[in-house]
């Protein structure tokens, strides 16, 4: 089993902590600066955070219909992640 490292991010102006493998840090760090970016740019803040998932899951599935050969390992990655923000929060 590899090794913990911890990672600070802002999201949304929320800070988090979380542990993750060192080889998936660079991963979470651009994640949470996509998602940052894609918060930014609605103007309901009420509701940013589920409108921003779904703008975000619309993309993806737009990308992944194209391209059904990755779409089985673009899923597994994005279902990781969702984990492991799930897990956070």
């Amino acid at each position: 089993m590899s090794e913990m490292e911890t990672l600070s991010l802002r999201i949304f102006g929320r800070d988090l902590t979380l542990a993750c493998p060192p080889e998936e840090k660079d991963q979470l760090i651009n994640a949470a600066k996509l998602l940052n970016d894609e918060l930014d740019s609605i103007n309901d803040k009420n509701n940013a955070l589920v409108i921003a998932g779904l703008s975000m899951a619309s993309k993806l599935l737009n990308k992944t219909s194209s391209n059904d050969n990755q779409s089985s390992a673009n899923n597994q990655d994005i279902e990781k992640l969702i984990e492991k923000i799930e897990s956070v929060l």
